[in-house]
């Protein structure tokens, strides 16, 4: 069947030729030529010889231009239509890897996915791939051998015979698409290319390592459609994901309902960051010496309409994954911060930090503008990291840091003893206090060891011009044993658990009725 551009291209040369040849044989019958001869002769006075020249002469030259400006369109049109070509393919190609992408996946499956689902003869494995620690080796090698590392990795995949399609979806994602009547099974291949992934890339003499966390679904199966058999199989790679990375998981129909949870929990949660539907509660510091409460720290609780009571620790990890944890945070921290305000102006805030945001070089400046925003001062507020989050990035929060102590901000070491930190790190950043983990503190009252170890913890905070603050007190020998060991300060259930921010607010009627002694006997 001929394209509307080759019929365009043939039937207007034969258009032409023919008008010419149509011209030339109806003269031809009338004997056009002997009676214009004739007829010249008969008036030989008026010159008809020379206009009859002209007339042929013009009419020929007519004739040529009509004929090349014909071929000129021709080509005109044969080089916009190879632009259009290339432009489609571009457009359906990474520019990097030249696989298909994630449009061209798109157009595919609405080209053939009613044929495919159609058919009962066809048989189909679907790979996701997304490579594991890909970000960093690409900041550590630099973005034009992180390039040369993904040529590679598509190199690699395109390499196995048992991989028929190949597709970029994204970055670090990709997509392989396998015969099953022809090849191993998805999981064989599967396995297949991890192992081909997890081999050393050198790029430029440097040698760098990545992992690949791999989800396979099978068509029919698991789906009876191109594109849910996709989607199955992406579904898969995120529990790999999620399970840690570097891993291979099939496809199972819980899955789905899982996900349909978890996606409904992501909007939920970015919902209730917008309306501050996450509220700040409040766990007492107590000073264990005075008996009475020096501040509280800040610990985010949240009370969804439907599910209840959401753990903290499965929100926040949410919050990291899909991005919004700074949102979270300053949410819960102004709304601390206008809280505070009502307290006693001896009293501080403390509040916490994942290592995640001490990673955000403007974490420090946005603290300090919602400090500037509530009114609430900066010599009330400590600022909590955990130890981990030295190790996670040394540089990033000795930077964070030292831009909140200029502005005057307290810093606490979070979970010191969980072995993370070592000395060398505390001599280098200056922190105003410890926070002992709970783990040491849960069985130390039947444990001479973890006397030792809390004993000599309290005497490098104050070696170190620190005091430390004992986390995790559950009992009165718990209590007792930190007092007699010269623990200044303590948290855990045992001194009072977190409450919102209106029984925080009747707390603190009470102590200034009754003092902190009495007070804190109440939440014991």
């Amino acid at each position: 069947m001929l394209t509307k551009f080759m019929r365009h291209k043939i039937f207007e040369p034969v258009l032409l030729f023919g008008a010419a040849a149509l011209l030339f044989y109806v003269g031809a019958q009338i004997e056009a030529f002997e009676l214009l001869t004739e007829f010249m002769e008969s008036h030989e006075d008026w010159q008809l010889d020379e206009i009859f020249l002209a007339v042929v002469l013009l009419g020929s030259a007519g004739y040529i231009y009509a004929f090349r400006r014909q071929i000129e369109k021709q080509k005109e049109i044969q080089k916009r239509l190879s632009v259009e070509s290339d432009l489609d393919w571009l457009s359906k190609h990474d520019h990097l890897t030249k696989l298909p992408n994630r449009h061209y996946l798109a157009e595919f499956v609405k080209r053939i996915g009613a044929d495919v689902a159609e058919r009962q003869d066809i048989e189909f494995g679907v790979i996701a791939l997304d490579l594991d620690g890909f970000k960093k080796a690409n900041d550590l090698m630099g973005h034009a051998a992180g390039d040369a590392l993904l040529q590679e990795v598509a190199r690699r995949i395109q390499s196995q015979s048992a991989v028929k399609l190949v597709f970029r979806l994204g970055g670090d994602e990709f997509l392989a698409i396998t015969d099953l009547k022809n090849s191993p099974d998805t999981k064989e291949v599967a396995r297949d290319l991890q192992t081909a992934l997890l081999e050393p890339y050198v790029i430029d003499e440097a040698v760098s390592r990545i992992g690949v966390s791999i989800g396979i679904s099978e068509f029919p199966a698991d789906a009876a459609s191109l594109q849910e058999v996709i989607h199955c199989s992406d579904l898969a790679m995120y529990y790999a994901k999620r399970s840690g990375g570097n891993d291979i998981v099939e496809f199972e129909p819980s899955m789905v309902e899982l996900h349909h949870q978890r996606t409904q929990l992501e909007q939920d949660l970015i919902q209730a960051i917008a309306d501050n539907q996450i509220k700040p509660h409040y766990q007492p510091l107590v000073d264990l010496t005075k008996e009475e409460i020096r501040g509280f720290e800040v610990l985010a609780r949240w009370t969804h309409p439907v599910q209840g009571n959401i753990p903290p620790d499965m929100f926040i990890k949410v919050a990291e994954e899909i991005g919004v944890i700074t949102e979270l945070s300053d949410s819960i921290f102004r709304q601390a911060c206008q809280d505070a305000l009502d307290w006693p102006q001896h009293m501080i805030l403390s509040f916490n930090l994942s290592p995640l945001q001490l990673s955000d070089q403007l974490i420090s400046q946005r603290l300090i503008d919602i400090l500037a925003e509530t009114g609430f001062p900066p010599s009330r507020l400590v600022v909590e990291i955990t130890e981990s989050a030295l190790v996670h990035d040394f540089d990033a929060a000795s930077l964070a840091l030292g831009k909140l102590r200029e502005a005057g901000i307290q810093v606490a070491l979070d979970d010191f003893g969980t072995g993370y930190s070592n000395l060398s790190q505390l001599s280098k950043l200056q922190f105003d206090s410890i926070k002992i983990d709970r783990s040491l503190i849960s069985n130390f009252t039947r444990d001479e060891k973890q006397i030792g170890i809390v004993r000599t913890i309290l005497a490098l905070s104050e070696g170190l011009g620190m005091y430390a603050t004992a986390e995790g007190i559950e009992d009165e020998d718990q209590l007792a044993t930190l007092r007699e060991l010269g623990c200044e300060c303590g948290q855990g259930f045992f001194l009072g658990r977190p409450i919102g921010a209106e029984a925080t607010h009747e707390l603190l009627k009470t102590i200034e009725q009754v003092g902190s002694k009495k007070a804190i006997a109440t939440l014991t």
